[in-house]
């Protein structure tokens, strides 16, 4: 029942916020349930984690919401990892099974499955831009939002229950093809993606000012993009399946469009070049609209010049606004960043200022940006002032290692920034969430181990960079039996050539916190180690990383 509570359930499912008790069924699949985003602790590896979903809801435990349940709707992966929780509950069997039995061989997907088919070697792979090896096969834990491998005839296939009606009785299949999105997703009018119950949007903004309806959902991995397009109506879809970095949704449009206009669906027009509008002088009613934004990139800082009639937006990084980039104000009455996309301001009932993004001449619009609100001027944040923080509970396994970096804003009082994102404090050890429209927040704790601070974000462990010891490229370094990550820095220049035990892993930070080396992906080899890098090992309990000279 899409809205019954998900602790009908799953009555396990708690979190601190007492307000996760409202979330829904439905909630889950449009994104507005209000979770702060995506547990990505071995969301992404070249292992299976099964225990991926039981991590997640001992995650959620002590976890906040970003916004009343079904307000707002933001994507969110932590919704469909429950999701598929609950169809493991109702259903007797694992999720992966319930595809296979109530999916796939419903609909001739033969070629799609949770992961990879095991023993399967006719799989597409990334490689390395630099040097064309083969990056090591990815396996998307998160299987409720992007675990399944497939290709592009079999997403067809599955697109073809939307007019075929395989699979769902109709008032479930009516259910599934209209928008679900939370009402207070923009402040005003359509949001551009007009999200389904797990659609990315049910109108595409290309299409509906065509008179046609084509639905669309994307499937981006740290490995893969793909894109599937339906247009249930004219009973066509479009499916692409990338390994590598690419923009499988751009191409789908040209292809779709194409597609439409040979079978005489849509006309081919020319396209009409508009002149530009005028630049026009800055009403003094935005003026108000000056301050400080945030999403999930940053923080922003918007000022107005009035005499050459532009908005000034400054991005934050990590101590300091970078330099202005000007958008002119023009009569349309939008800040004009290309030919493409404009701005403008809205603000909400509850008196929320936004800065909504606009692309083309699109009815829909997007959050952008929204309003940092006044923080408690109380709390200094010293805790997080500067400092460089090394994960420990890194596994062996999981893509995308990295540092992070916090910080206090001058300009913001009661505030602190993890890797310029920015957190209301609530206490001197404490962050809190304070974008209702942003996407895969965490909450950041400092705490202590050891009698020194660590710092908990997102499921991850961290420790102060500041107290690691130097780097002796003749150390025998050991795992504890916490089974902790080991840091050393390079004071510097040397060579890392250690042998990596089986299931350790070697990884090279630059001083920047840029990722300069890691064994799972480039291979075990000797390493340069600039001045100031931080080597980190990673491995079991009692795994021994030994200089390869003592061999």
């Amino acid at each position: 029942e899409l809205d019954k509570p998900v602790t009908t359930y799953l009555p396990e499912f708690s979190m601190e916020d007492p307000r996760y008790t409202e979330i829904t069924v439905r909630m889950l699949l449009n994104h507005s349930s209000g979770l702060a985003g995506t547990n990505m602790k071995t969301g992404f590896g070249t292992e299976k984690n099964r225990s991926y979903v039981m991590e997640t809801l001992a995650e959620l435990v002590n976890g906040n919401l970003k916004h009343n349940p079904g307000d707002v709707s933001v994507y969110c992966n932590d919704g469909f990892t429950l999701a598929e929780a609950i169809i493991e509950r109702v259903s007797g069997m694992s999720y992966a099974d319930f595809l296979g039995m109530r999916v796939f061989s419903k609909t001739g997907m033969a070629d799609s499955s949770c992961y990879f088919f095991d023993g399967n070697k006719n799989i597409a792979h990334q490689y390395d831009s630099t040097t064309g090896r083969i990056l090591p096969e990815e396996y998307v834990n998160i299987l409720g939002s992007g675990g399944i491998a497939s290709t592009a005839e079999d997403l067809c296939r599955f697109s073809q229950t939307l007019w075929a009606n395989t699979l769902l009785k109709s008032s479930t299949l009516e259910e599934f093809m209209i928008p679900q999105y939370g009402p207070m997703t923009v402040p005003d009018g359509i949001p551009f993606y007009r999200f389904g119950l797990g659609w990315d949007s049910v109108e595409l903004e290309e299409f509906i000012g065509q008179g046609i309806k084509v639905m669309a959902k994307s499937g981006g991995t740290m490995q893969f993009n793909s894109e599937l397009y339906v247009a249930p109506g004219e009973k066509l879809s479009v499916a692409l399946i990338f390994a590598g970095l690419a923009d499988p949704a751009a191409i789908c449009t040209k292809i779709m469009q194409t597609l439409m206009e040979s079978k005489g669906i849509l006309n081919k027009d020319e396209p009409q070049i508009k002149p530009a509008p005028q630049v026009a002088a800055i009403p003094q009613e935005l003026l108000r609209y000056e301050g400080y934004y945030g999403n999930s990139q940053g923080i922003i800082r918007i000022e107005f010049d009035t005499s050459g009639n532009v908005m000034e937006s400054s991005k934050y990084n990590h101590g300091a606004f970078g330099p202005a980039v000007q958008f002119p104000y023009r009569e349309d009455g939008f800040f004009h960043v290309d030919g493409a996309q404009k701005l403008n301001f809205e603000e909400a009932a509850n008196g929320t200022k936004f800065i909504i993004a606009h692309v083309r001449n699109s009815t829909g619009k997007a959050v952008f940006a929204q309003e940092i609100p006044k923080g408690n001027s109380a709390l200094s944040g010293s805790l997080f002032e500067n400092r460089v923080w090394l994960p420990r509970n890194l596994t062996s396994y999981e893509f995308a290692p990295f540092m992070a970096i916090s910080g206090i804003f001058q300009e913001l009082p009661g505030y602190i920034h993890l890797d310029n994102v920015p957190y209301a404090l609530i206490d001197e050890y404490t962050g809190a969430m304070a974008l209702s429209h942003a996407r895969d927040l965490v909450e950041p704790v400092i705490t202590e181990r050891d009698r020194k601070q660590w710092l908990e974000a997102g499921g991850y462990l961290f420790s102060d960079a500041s107290e690691i010891i130097p780097f002796d490229p003749s150390e025998e370094i050991s795992i504890g039996t916490n089974g902790y990550n080991e840091w050393r820095l390079a004071e510097t220049d040397d060579v890392l050539n250690t042998k990596i035990p089986a299931r350790g892993r070697l990884v090279v930070f630059s001083c920047m916190g840029e990722l300069a080396y890691d064994s799972l992906t480039n291979g075990e080899k000797a390493v340069f180690v600039e001045e100031g890098s931080y080597v980190g090992f990673i491995g079991e309990p009692g795994n021994s990383f030994i200089p390869a000279h003592r061999l």
